[in-house]
């Protein structure tokens, strides 16, 4: 029973037990304070998740490139590229290599897989476009989304050589190419030939070879793709994204 001038109930307590309760505004801060801490966090989850599907890339890749070599000892030729309705020009990993697959598995098909994702196609402009191929801009798939697997690219430079006129580039080699966290293609089949930038580079923002590998310390979103490199270049075996 309450004594004579005391309220029957306590204020800042429950009915049941004796506990404090959270009042509305108190409930407010504390939400408030949440939510400033997750925002605070939220760069360091997004280089987490751009760093994992970086290394998830370099080993798809490092997958490919070991395959690639098992297949040119069996062989004595890097696989060359196959063209379809789907990939005119025979760079989609899955693909233009199915020579990995049948009739002898050198590599699983989650390998061909290029963690992020869709190829979006950069304009000059700095926009992005499914465009028809033009003879200027040899860059630019003549159907939308050839990408659309999510595959990783197979650049083989004998073709490529053939194909931009560029004898320089007709090297016993091959790259195979993530287009990174920008999801952007980008000219860093050229890397290995820095001289042999097309002029037109320099409207997409590349100015030198070393402008299309991914660079982890420019941010989340860097321009640049991932590459593994085998055969007659002198490059590095995998470039982009750290060692």
């Amino acid at each position: 029973m309450a004594r004579e001038g005391e309220p029957t109930t306590r204020r800042g307590t429950s009915g049941a037990g004796g506990r404090s309760a959270f009042t509305l505004i108190e409930l407010l801060v504390s939400i408030a304070i949440i939510s400033i801490l997750a925002l605070a966090a939220l760069p360091s989850l997004r280089r987490f998740h751009v760093q994992a599907k970086v290394s998830a890339s370099r080993n798809n890749q490092r997958i490919l490139a070991d395959a690639i070599e098992f297949y040119r000892v069996d062989h004595g030729h890097y696989p060359e590229p196959v063209a379809s309705s789907e990939d005119a020009f025979g760079v989609v990993s899955r693909v233009a290599l199915q020579a990995l697959t049948t009739p002898i598995a050198y590599a699983g098909a989650e390998a061909f897989r290029d963690p992020f994702g869709l190829l979006r196609i950069q304009t000059p402009r700095g926009s992005f476009a499914a465009a028809q191929a033009s003879a200027g801009d040899p860059f630019r798939p003549p159907t939308p989304g050839f990408n659309a697997g999510q595959s990783l690219l197979y650049f083989h430079y004998p073709t490529i050589a053939w194909m931009l006129d560029l004898p320089a580039m007709a090297s016993s080699a091959y790259a195979v190419v993530s287009v990174g966290p920008d999801l952007k293609d980008s000219f860093i089949v050229y890397y290995p030939f820095p001289t042999s930038l097309p002029p037109g580079a320099s409207a997409y923002g590349v100015h030198s070879a070393s402008d299309s590998v991914y660079d982890p310390t420019n941010g989340t979103i860097s321009s640049g793709d991932l590459g593994a490199f085998g055969g007659d270049l002198p490059v590095p075996r995998f470039v982009g994204g750290g060692n």
